[in-house]
């Protein structure tokens, strides 16, 4: 029996080999070794809660997915799901630089390798946990009827307390509830989930995020306000000072038409004008002025509210009066008060030119009839002397010069 089994030992040996070989080929050849890359794989933190410190929270900055190449037979490839792959990530084994290995197994299939496994690291901030309350924004969209306005929507618990990362909290910009209003013209109520934005406008995702309100969502009451075109126009009060006229055509302003939202009963209140008024006292020149057009409003009428342009321009300009010079013949020139046996010579000129000031509608309106010109000779004598001509001015015409006649005196010859 030992002959038989040793007899041709070295073929026998041949045979098995060859026969190991062959069936080896065919398994590799029906169900051959193979890899898959999986994407986006969550990482699983664990042991955090014997990490963390009291008051300190755990962000997790990088590495919160990963991606995994896995080797295998293509039979059990062809079975792996996302939900196979485990990968962790191990609080008790961060590094100094606060961070962590990622590692993945696939525990349902043993036979599979994780090929890429401890390549991941996950990147993590120990930050601090505090809490801060916020104001809310109501934000609203789209468009009320036409002819209505949105009011100031009033939201219902007014203030929002958020914990979270200190880092986290201080990016918070604003928090805010958005509102439909398209196509409203009556008020409502409306149920809205606030919504956290930073410094850059972005979302703050509400994972990283703790907000703490006595329900999911927040109510907010929007009032629809009625609206109205009003006309604006501008008054000045005051007095410029002599020599300077306000002419209509040199007050601007825009805009000349606004809109005020309220309610029906307050706006019925109103007129057709709202008027906006400059102090002109003692002003020459040019007067610009940017006035807020809800100082203008009646703050009786509490429900009104300027819509879109808040803010007028006014420019007023205050001109000085027109010149115009008058000839006035020597023989329009009245004698007053002369002695009698005397009389008076003019020793100038045919004409004496007088310039004077007045406002620019008098201007066709002044003669020198209007003016009445004379000089006063009461008390003079035989001889020559420089008198003062004296003009009647009719009222806001201004004279300002001084002019002195070269006047003869003599005794009257018959």
């Amino acid at each position: 029996m030992k002959k038989k089994l040793t007899h041709n030992l070295w073929l026998k040996l041949l045979s098995l080999g060859i026969a190991i070989v062959f069936w080896f080929v065919i398994i590799n050849s029906e169900d051959p070794i193979g890899s898959r890359e999986f994407k986006n794989i969550p990482v699983k933190v664990l042991n955090k809660d014997q990490v963390l410190e009291r008051e300190k929270v755990l962000e997790i900055l990088d590495g919160d997915t990963v991606d995994v190449v896995v080797e295998g037979r293509r039979s059990q490839l062809d079975l792996l799901t996302e939900s196979d792959i485990e990968a962790t990530a191990d609080l008790l084994e961060v590094s100094f630089m606060d961070t962590v290995l990622v590692k993945a197994t696939v525990p349902n299939y043993p036979d599979i390798t994780v090929m890429n496994n401890g390549e991941n690291v996950m990147k993590l901030l120990f930050d601090d946990y505090v809490t801060e309350r916020f104001s809310f924004r109501v934000d609203t969209t789209g468009e009320p009827m036409a002819g209505y306005y949105v009011g100031d929507a009033l939201p219902s618990p007014n203030i929002i307390q958020i914990s979270g990362a200190k880092t986290v909290l201080d990016k918070i910009k604003e928090v805010v509830l958005e509102v439909d209003v398209s196509g409203r013209s009556i008020d409502f109520t409306t149920i809205t989930i606030p919504v956290v934005y930073d410094m850059n406008g972005d979302k703050i995702s509400s994972s990283k995020l703790n907000l703490q309100v006595d329900s999911d969502a927040v109510t907010v009451n929007v009032p629809i306000l009625a609206s109205k075109e009003m006309k604006v126009r501008v008054t000045t009060t005051g007095e410029v000072p002599d020599g300077y006229e306000l002419l209509p055509e040199n007050i601007a302003f825009q805009p000349e038409t606004i809109r005020v939202a309220g309610s029906k009963e307050d706006l019925e209140k109103l007129g057709y004008y709202l008027t906006l008024e400059v102090d002109v006292t003692g002003q020459t020149g040019t007067i610009e002025k940017n006035i807020p057009i809800s100082t203008m409003l009646d703050d009786a009428l509490t429900s009104l509210r300027v819509v879109d342009t808040q803010i007028a321009a006014v420019k007023v300009t205050v001109t000085p009066y027109e010149e115009q010079t008058l000839d006035i013949p020597v023989g329009k020139i009245e004698v007053q008060n002369l002695e009698n046996g005397l009389k008076a010579d003019f020793g100038q000129d045919v004409t004496i030119p007088v310039t004077l000031r007045y406002k620019k509608a008098r201007a066709p309106l002044i003669t020198v009839e209007h003016l009445n010109p004379y000089v006063d000779l009461d008390g003079y004598t035989e001889g020559t002397y420089k008198i003062p001509l004296r003009l009647e001015l009719p009222s806001k015409v201004l004279w300002d010069e001084e002019k002195e006649l070269d006047v003869v005196i003599s005794g009257d010859v018959q």
